[in-house]
């Protein structure tokens, strides 16, 4: 920039010192010519001199927008890959999700067929203690008829063995069947 300033400059003077020389030479110069050009050059230089000053803040402005613009850039990059990685997250939670969704139907499904299950198991296992309830009174009723059958047979048994035994004793005596013997 500074180069562009001086370059200006020197034009300016390239084209006053001819024109003065010119003027000199010719005799038409005066002296309030002299000072109005001196002045005009003067105010040239001021002119050059604040444009030179503006123009170094611009400079100055520039770059520091310019190593904004290059971290406003790079917090863009960073930003971009941590969308990316937070919607990767978001997928791989929502699948996650849903394969929970679908483990916790399964374990319900199971639940259920495991509180039908016991549902039935209960009704067997109350069946099963009323069926051993029933055998134990048909057990005590068979056991309470083979003792009275039991004592039936002995009973008629010991009939049978005390009709015998006088008979036994008629035959041994050797009277004919069918008497009778007497008592004295």
């Amino acid at each position: 920039m500074k180069s562009l300033h001086s370059g200006g400059l020197r034009r300016v003077f390239s084209v006053s010192l001819p024109v003065l020389l010119a003027g000199i030479v010719g005799g038409c110069a005066t002296t309030s010519d002299l000072e109005s050009l001196q002045k005009r050059v003067d105010e040239l230089q001021s002119t050059v001199t604040q444009a030179t000053s503006v123009a170094e803040a611009a400079h100055v402005t520039a770059s520091e927008a310019s190593q904004t613009a290059d971290a406003a850039l790079s917090a863009s990059k960073q930003a971009r890959a941590t969308s990316s990685e937070a919607s990767a997250v978001a997928g791989r939670a929502e699948k996650t999700a849903g394969e929970a969704g679908n483990a916790a139907a399964q374990a319900l499904s199971v639940s259920d067929q495991a509180r039908a299950a016991s549902s039935d198991a209960l009704t067997i296992s109350q069946r099963a203690t009323q069926a051993a309830t029933e055998a134990k009174v048909k057990a005590y009723e068979a056991s309470t008829k083979a003792s009275s059958a039991s004592f039936t047979a002995d009973s008629l048994k010991s009939r049978q063995d005390a009709m015998t035994v006088p008979q036994s004793a008629a035959e041994a005596s050797g009277q004919p069947k069918g008497v009778v013997p007497v008592k004295p």
